[in-house]
Parts: structure tokens; sequence; C-alpha cells
């Protein structure tokens, strides 16, 4: 009898390990494999953008979308990035300035950048109770800070957007505005959560800074919020996350990051050299972080982004085979299962990786034919 039992014990096994496996093969067939990727791209073109070129000729390159703008989450740090660097080139920001903690800790609202913020945090070590403003620039674009973000919008004031966007030829970027007040634009414990409150783009904008502003500033009205925050009932539902970011949230079409990457890597002349080495200083993290990129790219630069149902990214690579190729990629309206299952297998990473290897922008250009 006992025999049996052992039996029929490994029977159930051995099923729910052909089940898991099963299971696995379905999920990289029907989510996360490069032809699941291809075929969802070619299932959802009104939803995606596309520029893929040669910086050096960018008249022949692939684009799809790309005049219209898109929600950017945290690719939109790269404007950020630009406007920073010209400060400490003109004089006007010390990158070794040191920053208290205190002072990014201000700006983080805890459960809104998916540990960004404390792994930021964790890179410059226990003992730390300051960061350099060339530091905090790294937790923005390496680690993807949200707080850090913020801080450094906080620091740019003395940037002339306007002009900046002028002399970028941007066309359909969205004014700078920090995450976290969007963040409690969607929900707070004065306000409760958004309920498509008819307000102008310029009284939206005007609440997110009035809303941040009591976040930093009010001790009281922080303290409140991150008790209400620790609730989770209180969490807003992922439809009204959705409305929210994509409505009103950062916002640039592919031919405007296409642009910045352009003017960040000197194929115009809209920023000087100086300006330039600064933003690559923190643009080129991946070959930073991992040496291994080294054996495929010369140079390798990007910033992705994630918000809920979309998934941006703007690269520039050279790789050591191939010619140059400035890469972005935007997604909207995706569904839960498939964003969910690129949000934590990478897999239209690895396609936009693969193409920048290849400097072949074909696998978009056929997944996108009409």
């Amino acid at each position: 009898m006992k025999f049996k039992i052992i039996l029929a014990g490994l029977f159930i096994l051995l099923i729910l390990c052909v089940l898991g496996t099963a299971m696995v093969g379905y999920s990289n067939i029907r989510y996360t494999s490069q032809n699941a990727v291809l075929r969802y791209i070619s299932e959802h073109k009104k939803d995606i953008a596309v520029a893929c070129f040669d910086p050096s000729n960018p008249q022949a390159g692939f684009y799809h979308n790309e005049a219209e703008a898109y929600p950017l989450a945290s690719t939109f740090k790269i404007l950020l990035l630009l406007g920073y660097a010209e400060q400490v080139e003109a004089g006007l920001l010390d990158p070794g300035e040191q920053i208290p903690l205190g002072a990014l800790e201000a700006y983080h609202m805890p459960g809104t950048d998916g540990g960004a913020h404390p792994e930021f945090l964790k890179s410059l070590g226990e003992e730390r109770e300051s960061a350099s403003l060339s530091e905090v620039v790294d937790g923005m674009m390496t680690f993807s800070s949200n707080a850090a973000a913020d801080y450094v919008l906080s620091r740019l004031d003395g940037v002339n957007w306007d002009k900046l966007y002028n002399r970028l030829g941007l066309e359909q970027t969205s004014p700078p505005h920090s995450y976290l007040g969007l963040y409690l634009y969607i929900s707070n414990h004065d306000t409760g959560t958004y309920d498509l409150i008819p307000l102008s783009p310029e009284e939206t904008l005007a609440e997110q800074t009035r809303l941040e502003q009591l976040f930093v500033n009010d001790l009281e009205w922080r303290d409140a919020e991150l008790k209400y925050l620790a609730n989770f009932t209180n969490q807003p539902g992922i439809e009204v996350q959705k409305a929210v970011t994509s409505d009103f949230g950062a916002r640039a079409s592919a031919n405007d990051l296409s642009k910045m990457m352009l003017a960040a890597f000197g194929y115009s002349d809209v920023l000087s050299p100086e300006t330039q080495a600064i933003i690559r200083q923190h643009l080129e993290w991946p070959m930073q972080r991992n040496p291994d990129n080294a054996k495929t790219f010369k140079t390798l630069a990007v910033k992705n982004g994630a918000w809920p149902a979309v998934l941006t990214a703007a690269w520039y690579a050279e790789p050591l085979d191939a010619d140059p190729r400035v890469l972005v990629v935007m997604y909207r309206n995706m569904p839960d299962d498939f964003w969910n299952a690129w949000l934590s297998s990478f897999s239209q990473q690895m396609l936009e990786v693969n193409v920048l290897t290849s400097a072949n922008c074909g696998l978009y250009a056929d997944a996108l034919a009409p």
C-alpha cells in the first residue's frame, strides 16, 4: 500500500512538472518569444510608434506613427537630462554639489517606481547621507528613480524650456512636470481618486504642482498622505491609473525623441560638444553597468519607461560590426497580459537589442507592413 502511495505521489509530481513546462512553453509562444513580440506588433499597428534609422541618413529609415504624441513614462527623463547638461555647461549647476538624501526623500512616494528609488539609494551605500548632483542624475537615468527626476527638475528653473524645444525642433512634447504631482493627481488623501474632473490642461498642471508642493513642503499633509498610501484599499484601480497617465502624463512623439538622441550624440549642432559629453556620461549607462556590452557595441545608450499599458524606449547604438542606429519604440493601450509578461521578461527590449545589433530595421518594417 505504501509503495502505491509513493507511486501515486510521483505520478502527480510528474504531471505537475509536465504542466509547468507546458505553461512556460505556452507563455513563450504566446507572449515572450521574438515571434510573439513581432506578432503582437503586427496585430496592434495603431498603438505602436517606431523610428528606426541610421543617424547619418535619417531619410532612409523606417517610421510608423512617428509624428503622433504617445505617453512617455520615464523616457521623458531624457529631456530633463538635456536641460541639466546645458545648465552644468553654462556653470549654473555644479555636478559635484552634495545633495542631502533627505532632499531626495522629500519627493519619494513609495510604490510608484517599482522600487527604483530604494535600489538607487542602495547603490550609494548604507553609510551615505548625501549624493553628488551628478549621482542624483545617475539615479534618474540608470535606476529611473522618480524622486531623483523630480529633484533634478526642481533645480532646472534656469532652463528656458520653450527656447530649448524650439532649438531641438520638438513639436509633440509636453512641458516638463513632476512624476510625484501626476501620481498624487491620480489619488491622494485630500481630494480622493481622480474622477474625470473637467480641468483644462493648464489647470491640470497647476493642480499637479499644487499637490506636489504640499507633499514636499507640508509635513502634516505628507504624513497624512503616507498613511493613506499604506492602506492598500486606498490604491486607485488600474483603469484609473491608465487613464490619468495616458491623458495627463508626459508625452512626445517618436520624431521628437529621435531629435533629442540626434542632438545628444552630435548629429546636429543644437547642443555644444561639452553638453553632449555630459549627456552621454549619464545616458550610456548600459556600457558602464554591464561591461559585456562592449563585446557587441562601441556605444549603447537608452532610456526606457513603463506606465500601466505603456512601454517606451529610446536608444542610440554603435555596434562593433554594423552602422549606428537610433531606435525609438513606443507601445500604448497594451492588454494587461502582454504588458505584465513583457514587463517581467523584457521581451520587447530583446527585440530592440537584436535590431540594434544587426542595424536592421527590417523586423519592424515587416511586422508593420500594410
